[in-house]
């Protein structure tokens, strides 16, 4: 039997994002560094989508952290952290192409693992109407359509982010799919 006094202590499990969060408002560096690498991933994905730039996304990645260290006080624990990143990345992914009328892009173009050439060209071809005509939406449509269809929130959610009402997204939804579906219906009829 090994004696008390060299028995080690029990591990103490990961730091949750509030308290971790609690310690980056007191000034805590290695905490935010810890909620960087907790949450890198999901904060460079949501901008990607919406810069569709690896390069920029990075950038705003960074961005975005450097808003949470200043931030860290007004964050209350009510709201789920990467609900409270996601406002954030979208509000400056919607500061940067308000100021630089950046274009919108989705999808990952990694055709090396996939088994038919020719359905991938197509697909490829499909996904650049889709950029495409994704483009020639106003911005408003453009970030509703890809907060609801891409990013999966709810109306609700993205009636939030945009600072609008939920009927007010709706309308927006519907004005963009028509927009869409006519834009793209020499594919559609494929």
């Amino acid at each position: 039997m090994i004696p008390l006094h060299e028995v080690p202590p029990p591990a103490r499990p990961d730091p949750e994002d509030d308290e971790l969060m609690a310690l980056v408002a007191a000034g805590d560096r290695n905490a935010l560094a810890t909620l960087v690498q907790r949450h890198q991933r999901f904060v460079l994905v949501t901008a990607f989508r919406f810069l569709a730039d690896r390069a920029e996304a990075e950038d705003a990645a960074q961005e975005v952290f450097l808003r949470l260290w200043v931030s860290a006080r007004r964050y209350r624990p009510e709201t789920a952290l990467r609900a409270y990143l996601r406002t954030i990345t979208v509000h400056f992914c919607l500061d940067l192409k308000r100021k630089a009328r950046l274009t919108v892009l989705s999808g990952d173009r990694d055709m090396s693992s996939r088994a038919d050439p020719h359905r991938d060209i197509e697909a490829m071809e499909r996904q650049d109407a889709l950029e495409r005509a994704l483009q020639t939406l106003p911005p408003n449509q453009r970030m509703a359509v890809i907060l609801f269809h891409l990013e999966g929130l709810s109306v609700r959610e993205v009636s939030g982010l945009l600072d609008t009402s939920p009927k007010s997204v709706e309308s927006l939804l519907s004005r963009a799919r028509t927009a869409l579906r006519e834009r793209l219906e020499h594919l559609l009829r494929r």
